[in-house]
């Protein structure tokens, strides 16, 4: 059972080469980085950009998907056959995996660059399949984020939605903390069912008995290195298990009092002091960032360095 029909690929892409501007929008619709299909675009090279560009720059977004997408990465492609247990018949599969180092076309950073201006000047003209699709393969951050903004001032379940997940799971590097109740209004909006205290308790229960914990060190200095010192003091007089030599200070409650979130497990094991100061931190289940996003929330004139334990 064959899956992939290269030939018959590669004469469509003849074809496209040489046809005419309806004609290319036809052969790459036909074709993207998520079907088997796929195969084709390892067939092309620069040259095509000269007829594959201008409808990016127009913004018609399987243009853009090939384009975006072959200055990412190229892959290599293999069919595979296995047995079906349920029917018994051989299968036939494509398999693919990216090629360290090579892409389809040579990045090009103005070109990229003209298709995020190009997305931010044409809201109005885009529907929002449009622009989700153009935010998936946008190089910009620019745009990514307009069009996010866009779509969710639009009403757009799907944006809606994942506003939601951005406080369910956190983006602590935009200063998105974890909140279950206000993801919980979010997904209210779009009839999600969410119930926010079973997820924190689930988290909590899958975090201290399922999950291993990741040790490291954050390395602080600066004007505020000793303001951070009082604090985490403060609160290990009030909430640290005191099993010396460690603290065990909940990290619940120093995100807590840092950012009003209680949702991260974990504890600030100890603080080392010297050249540079070293706090040793305990995480379960967490972005090991999170609590340096969370301290320079506070303390700005602070310098972090994450290190892993050995």
């Amino acid at each position: 059972m064959k899956t992939v029909d290269l030939e018959a690929l590669k004469q469509q892409l003849e074809a496209a080469r040489h046809g005419d501007r309806e004609q290319q929008k036809a052969f790459l619709s036909s074709i993207n980085y998520h079907s088997s299909n796929c195969v084709v675009i390892n067939e092309m090279n620069d040259t095509d950009l000269q007829w594959i560009a201008p409808l990016a720059l127009d913004l018609f977004t399987p243009a853009v998907d090939v384009l975006v997408g072959g200055m990412r990465r190229k892959c290599c492609h293999w069919e595979e056959d296995f047995l079906d247990d349920d029917t018994g018949d051989m299968v036939t599969v494509l398999r693919s995996d990216e090629i360290e180092g090579e892409t389809v076309f040579t990045p090009d950073r103005a070109l990229l660059d003209q298709i995020g201006k190009n997305v931010l000047a044409s809201f109005n003209q885009l529907n929002n399949d449009e622009l989700r699709d153009l935010a998936f393969w946008c190089e910009s951050p620019e745009a990514r984020d307009a069009i996010d903004e866009e779509l969710y001032r639009r009403d757009d379940p799907i944006a809606i939605s994942e506003r939601g997940d951005l406080y369910q799971y956190g983006d602590e590097e935009n200063g998105i903390f974890i909140d279950y109740e206000k993801a919980k209004t979010y997904y209210d909006r779009v009839g999600e069912e969410f119930d926010p205290v079973e997820t924190a308790r689930q988290r909590r229960y899958d975090a201290e008995h399922t999950d291993y914990p990741e040790f490291t060190y954050y390395r602080i200095a600066g004007d505020d290195e000793p303001a951070v010192k009082a604090l985490l003091t403060e609160l290990y007089q009030k909430y640290g298990e005191h099993s010396e030599p460690f603290w065990y200070l909940p990290l619940e409650m120093v995100m807590k009092t840092l950012v009003g979130s209680d949702a991260y497990v974990g504890y600030i094991q100890s603080i080392h002091e010297g050249e540079p100061c070293e706090i040793s931190v305990e995480f379960y289940e967490a972005n090991r960032d999170s609590l340096k996003y969370a301290l320079l929330q506070v303390f700005p004139n602070l310098t972090i360095e994450v290190v892993d334990q050995d």
